[in-house]
């Protein structure tokens, strides 16, 4: 078995957060049953984290945790173009009230430019098209975006 791991879930551990535990568990079960490999976004978006000096730092880590290094293949970036621009299109213009869903456009009191909140970028996607396609299990806190948008993916913790 092939297990992915998510961005947030290697952080936890960086961070010792309340997720910590958690991702230590998900990764040691993961580690018995096969397996673990983070995406090239992963470990683009752990050297951006400002933690590892050098990319020797960055494998060393991974290595701890016997985390290898996976490049998606086609079809899981095919797979997550796709999720994307399904994302895209449903992504409304502005913000939008969770009570009742009415969307409101707010302008920069600047340049005058709409405003919105922080919208999921082509990186997740990436990320949840390579566990999809090219693992069997992701290892994410970010467990309702990915039901969303790869609802056949195995996400743990539960």
């Amino acid at each position: 078995m092939i297990t992915a791991v998510d961005t947030n879930a290697l952080l936890a551990l960086l961070y010792e957060d309340d997720y910590a535990d958690a991702s230590e568990r998900a990764l040691r079960r993961a580690y018995r049953d096969g397996r673990i490999v983070v995406s090239s976004v992963v470990y683009a978006e752990l050297a951006a984290d400002g933690h590892f000096e050098t990319t020797a730092d960055l494998d060393r880590f991974l290595e701890d945790f016997s985390i290898q290094r996976s490049d998606p293949s086609r079809e899981a970036l095919f797979r997550a173009g796709q999720r994307f621009q399904r994302y895209t299109g449903r992504r409304p213009n502005g913000l939008q009230c969770p009570s009742c869903g009415a969307t409101q456009s707010v302008d920069c009191t600047d340049c005058g430019d709409d405003l919105s909140p922080r919208q999921h970028i082509a990186a997740d996607f990436v990320i949840g098209g390579h566990a999809a396609a090219d693992a069997d299990v992701l290892i994410s806190f970010d467990t309702a975006f990915y039901r969303t948008y790869f609802p056949d993916l195995t996400i743990v913790p539960e």
